[in-house]
């Protein structure tokens, strides 16, 4: 055991292996970085990012020297060179990049899915409220039965009247705040006339709804012709690309072919 501590290469794998636990902790500090408002999950604020960013690079140094002095003290060449100095980019990018902006993409992610979900949800909430429903049941249903398409929507709601019991919140009011922390606009400004009325004694529900229906209608239908617009362009310019590159390759082979075969040109 002496003669393997004795060997040229010992210290670069014990620094290696220091760099793996500094990089576990660190990944385990990046991923506990998660703020809350009110018990309500929220987004890390700027400073928050700039904090996981920091850490994210902490924790990737170790592990890319790890890879680098591993491949100094073992000697790599060729391929295994090109493959351990392809794995330590990776995960440079991985740790100190991608881990980090997680929480964020995530968060995008979930306010187009409820920006996708809003204008269903109203419908919903006005024909709920039209028969004489309470808000706390409103909501209530709209939990009941658990489904794949709404799942977003229904943890919004899930969450706000987790709120209504824990912090004695008015439904809609706790809607509010919980739209207010997914950073979701359009289900924010439908949750603001929603409390409103709830406050008001439950009165212009269904014009104010009605109203926030049709803006939400055109929004998704803006938003869907400049998706369609953006992939027609990416489309013609793919197109574009394909037509070029073949007809440069007709030309090469016709001007370079007979030579490549041997007949001397033209």
């Amino acid at each position: 055991m002496f003669d393997m501590l004795l060997t040229p290469g010992a210290p670069f794998y014990a620094l290696s292996v220091a760099g793996a636990m500094i990089a576990a902790a660190g990944l385990l500090r990046l991923e506990q970085t998660r703020l809350a408002l009110a018990g309500v999950r929220s987004l890390p604020d700027r400073k928050g990012m700039s904090g996981r960013f920091i850490l994210g690079h902490i924790a990737a140094a170790p592990l890319v020297a790890a890879v680098l002095l591993a491949m100094i003290a073992g000697g790599a060449s060729g391929m295994l060179r090109l493959v351990l100095l392809t794995t330590a980019l990776a995960i440079y990018l991985a740790v100190a990049w991608i881990i980090p902006r997680r929480p964020v993409v995530a968060a995008q992610r979930e306010r187009h899915i409820l920006r996708k979900l809003t204008p269903g949800f109203v419908s919903y909430v006005r024909v709920a409220l039209s028969g004489g429903d309470s808000p706390a049941r409103v909501l209530e249903r709209y939990i009941r039965r658990p489904e794949t398409k709404r799942a977003a929507m229904q943890a919004v709601v899930r969450e706000a009247l987790s709120l209504v019991h824990d912090q004695r919140l008015r439904p809609f009011e706790a809607l509010r705040v919980v739209a207010r922390a997914r950073g979701a606009q359009e289900l924010t400004d439908v949750a603001e006339a929603l409390a409103q009325g709830e406050q008001a004694g439950g009165t212009g529900y269904d014009q104010a709804l009605a109203a926030h229906e049709r803006t939400l209608s055109i929004i998704l239908e803006d938003e869907f012709k400049r998706t369609l617009k953006k992939r027609s362009m990416i489309l013609l310019l793919f197109i574009a690309m394909s037509l070029v590159v073949g007809i440069l390759g007709n030309l090469l082979w016709v001007m370079a072919g007979p030579v490549l075969m041997g007949q001397g040109g033209f």
